[in-house]
């Protein structure tokens, strides 16, 4: 199966996603030592939502064409992720939209870099075309299931690496994103790794969470934002980030910023967004039916 994600850019899940990312670097780089950013499937780096893959799914409209102008947003994570995209439309099409490939390289420092591993053979091409002279960037076309372990750590020892595999090769429990995730923590024990898992079916989630746990991953926070309630049958419910050693301070940040993104995301006041420490109880919570 070739996974594309022009179908899915810019959907709910993605602006979740991308805002939390963003949360991240900006508390990492609060240290001037260089970090090492890893991007496990980067996709081609920029995407125009006026195409046709994501016309025909029109996932778009749900999710970043429901936020408002960053001016109008409280969030620092927010409004910086809506400056983002409006000054990438400000030099391509109206409906651009940045990967978080794009989103990586504003916030790298001279001191900092990037790898981008997309193992797609024509998204990998696109990629390249892309970084061709953003020398802090790099492109790995592989595989990130094989990737990862083979390029961390890095030499820069902090860093954060995201993870962001097509759920739909995956099998039961997700267990092959399970071993990837403890295999790159063993490599890494003190990066920063964010895992983003799509919202289905809550037992599946909650099952798939505490198997995770319970193989030994200490530093665990899941931050979670649904649309919908998290047991709905029509498809993808809502978007989870869970988030291994977690910058101080960070989960109090992304409540607050899922707080504000949650109600001009959710489906008329349904669905939930939570931030759980899985050591400890959840530390915010909102559930409506």
């Amino acid at each position: 199966m070739n996974y594309r994600h022009a179908f899915h850019a810019g959907n709910f899940a993605d602006v979740h996603k991308h805002i939390l990312l963003i949360g991240l670097l900006e508390l990492l780089m609060r240290k001037e030592t260089p970090i090492c950013v890893v991007d496990s499937h980067a996709g081609r780096g920029v995407y125009d939502l006026g195409q046709a893959a994501a016309q025909r799914s029109g996932e778009y409209r749900e999710g970043i064409a429901r936020l408002p102008e960053a001016k109008r947003t409280q969030h620092v994570w927010i409004r910086a992720y809506l400056q983002q995209v409006q000054k990438l439309r400000q030099h391509g099409s109206a409906l651009s939209y940045p990967g978080s490939p794009a989103l990586i390289s504003t916030q790298l420092r001279p001191q900092d870099r990037a790898l981008l591993i997309e193992r797609e053979h024509d998204e990998a091409e696109a990629l390249r075309a892309w970084v061709r002279t953003q020398t802090r960037l790099s492109v790995h076309e592989r595989d990130a299931y094989e990737g990862i372990p083979a390029l961390i750590p890095p030499p820069e020892r902090r860093g954060l690496v995201l993870i962001d595999p097509p759920y739909e090769e995956e099998r039961e429990d997700w267990k092959p994103v399970q071993d990837l995730l403890l295999r790159a923590w063993q490599r890494w024990p003190t990066g920063v790794f964010a895992l983003w898992y799509p919202i289905k079916h809550q037992v599946q989630t909650r099952r798939f969470l505490r198997q995770l746990a319970q193989r030994g991953l200490t530093k665990m926070l899941s931050c979670e934002l649904c649309i919908r309630p998290a047991d709905q049958t029509l498809g993808l419910n809502g978007s989870g980030m869970l988030i291994i050693n977690p910058p101080w301070t960070f989960a109090a940040a992304a409540n607050a910023a899922q707080t504000e993104l949650w109600p001009l995301l959710s489906q008329e006041g349904r669905g939930s967004h939570t931030v759980q420490d899985w050591k400890n109880a959840p530390s915010a919570s909102k559930d409506k039916d």
